[in-house]
């Protein structure tokens, strides 16, 4: 193990290696979404969005054991316990493999209710549907295979160990799903290519994290985990459970909505546009996410004043991330699904402006359930998810009645403001933390104002820019992308947030440098080293 790699440097690897590896699927992702439109068209568009929904549904199965599992290997990685780790998977690998059948059963008992949902709802052209569904519940069960080993690279910060195996069996199997579309228009050999790819690169990862962590062939010798080490983590799985049910009717029941007042047409057009914001906010996450083993490690090794300038650190280059891209996809999106797609694709600007300002919402508050997860405070805020549920639920509902498909989003904007915006904050400063809340909601006021002056502002003047290609469409967006970063580095130069990160990276840009330097001419060099 790289025992002298520091929280930053990995922090650092994991990052690049998770934007490198999704800004070329998602560009490969987009051009399968082209031709999938063009050979299947609207109807399969939106049969695909609303299973997809269901199997996020479907994924409650996993109990929350895939956020439990690194946070229960955190600290026997810290202390290079490997039977303790050995136990822990062994635990977790039986677990999956009752999920897996679980996730297959459930599937089945819906499958009579389907036609209920998709009734007289555009799919009259669409053939063995059925089937489809069966195709995607397999797709859902097969992701569980071997997963609990690639857990531990996520856990002992390697994620990039395997970014590279799930980068090369994305691309090759999203190519495959193309060349299957162009030769035969098939649908089933679409969904048959996915199922394989998922199983082969859980195979693939399996074996790397077997050569790379050479005691877990251990796994299956090893001890089963106390009784009380299981009541402890049944605790925590039963609160994350909670958590799962309220994302999963985040994410899946707005194309269920959808579908059921609007149609499965519409809701295919309105994919397009959170396959893109989905895409954005994946990339975004997972290099968000790269630094969450590291909170764990700074949870355990520092003090609570330390970890509180490294969350403000983390609060506030959320807050830019998102703010940044939130504002580019209002202006962009629509003109980018003209040009690709055509202005029958096309969906009001409102609701344009409510997808993103609920993707912004979402990740501005990632930052909580990143030090929640990694403090274990599950249990503390098992309230939280029921009434998210709630809220998400009736709101979408009724506000679909009187708004339409923006009266959908505006319910999960709802949902997510009065409930993740006000128990996941009080949960992390009150019990983890330790601070006062009132710091919390002075940065994100101050962040929240500047977005909308900054977005209202660029948006009066780039929605003046007409483009005509998709060079000119690039053009506007460097443009708009360089236009807020540089007008955010002036509002907050002398933040003091982003004055500690400045002083930061560049400390660490000189350490590099000249531990490089005294290395390359032959002189022992340590210089102190500048950890998150």
């Amino acid at each position: 193990m790289e025992l002298n790699c520091s929280r930053t440097k990995k922090t650092m690897l994991n990052a690049i290696a998770s934007l490198m590896d999704h800004f070329v699927i998602i560009m490969i992702k987009f051009a399968s979404r082209y031709i999938f439109i063009f050979t299947l068209g609207k109807q399969y568009l939106g049969v695909s969005a609303l299973f997809s929904s269901i199997i996020t549904i479907l994924s409650l199965a996993d109990l929350g054991f895939g956020i439990a599992l690194p946070q229960a290997l955190y600290k026997p990685l810290a202390q290079k316990d490997e039977r303790s780790i050995c136990k822990i998977l062994k635990f977790y690998s039986k677990v999956y493999t009752v999920i897996s059948i679980a996730v297959i059963a459930v599937g089945l008992i819906l499958l009579p209710f389907l036609r209920w949902i998709i009734a007289d709802k555009g799919t009259n052209g669409i053939k063995y549907i059925n089937i489809i569904y069966i195709l995607f519940i397999l797709q859902s069960a097969s992701s569980y295979l071997f997963i609990y080993k690639k857990t531990l690279f996520a856990a002992d910060q390697k994620d990039y160990c395997i970014t590279f195996i799930e980068s090369a069996t994305s691309i090759i199997s999203t190519l495959c799903q193309i060349f299957v579309l162009l030769l035969t228009h098939n649908y089933l050999l679409y969904l048959s290519v996915s199922i394989i790819a998922i199983i082969s690169q859980n195979m693939f990862i399996s074996r790397r994290c077997d050569k790379y962590y050479p005691f877990l062939k251990e796994v299956k010798l090893a001890d089963n985990l106390d009784v009380s080490e299981i009541k402890t983590l049944s605790k925590k799985i039963y609160a994350l459970f909670i958590y799962k049910v309220s994302i999963a009717v985040e994410n899946g029941t707005d194309n269920l909505i959808m579908t059921a007042m609007c149609g499965i047409i519409i809701t295919g057009i309105c994919s397009n546009y959170t396959l893109i914001i989905k895409s954005v906010t994946s990339v975004l996450m997972r290099a968000m996410a790269a630094a969450t083993a590291s909170i764990g490690n700074v949870i355990a090794t520092e003090s609570n004043k330390n970890t509180y300038k490294i969350y403000s650190w983390l609060d506030f280059i959320g807050f830019w991330v998102y703010s940044v891209c939130g504002i580019c996809m209002v202006i962009l999106l629509n003109p980018f699904i003209e040009l690709v797609l055509g202005r029958e694709y096309l969906i009001g600007i409102s609701t344009v402006v409510v997808l993103c300002i609920n993707f912004y919402i979402c990740g501005t508050q990632g930052v909580n359930s990143n030090f929640r997860n990694a403090y274990g405070l599950f249990y503390e805020g098992r309230y939280r998810p029921a009434c998210m549920i709630v809220v998400n639920i009736v709101s979408s509902i009724i506000l679909a009645k009187y708004m339409g498909i923006t009266g959908i989003f505006v319910g999960t904007i709802l949902s997510r403001v009065f409930t993740v915006g006000v128990f996941d904050p009080y949960i992390v400063f009150k019990h983890g933390l330790k601070m006062p809340l009132i710091n919390y909601y002075k940065s994100h006021s101050i962040y929240h104002i500047v977005t909308f002056i900054v977005g209202f502002a660029l948006s009066f003047i780039f929605n003046k820019w007409k483009i005509s290609s998709l060079i000119w469409w690039i053009l506007k967006a460097i443009c708009l992308f360089l236009s807020i970063n540089v007008i955010y580095i002036i509002l907050f130069f002398r933040y003091r947030v982003f004055a500690e990160l400045r002083m930061k990276f560049t400390n660490f840009a000189k350490n590099i440098y000249y531990r490089k330097f005294k290395q390359s001419n032959g002189v022992y060099y340590d210089n102190k080293r500048f950890d998150i």
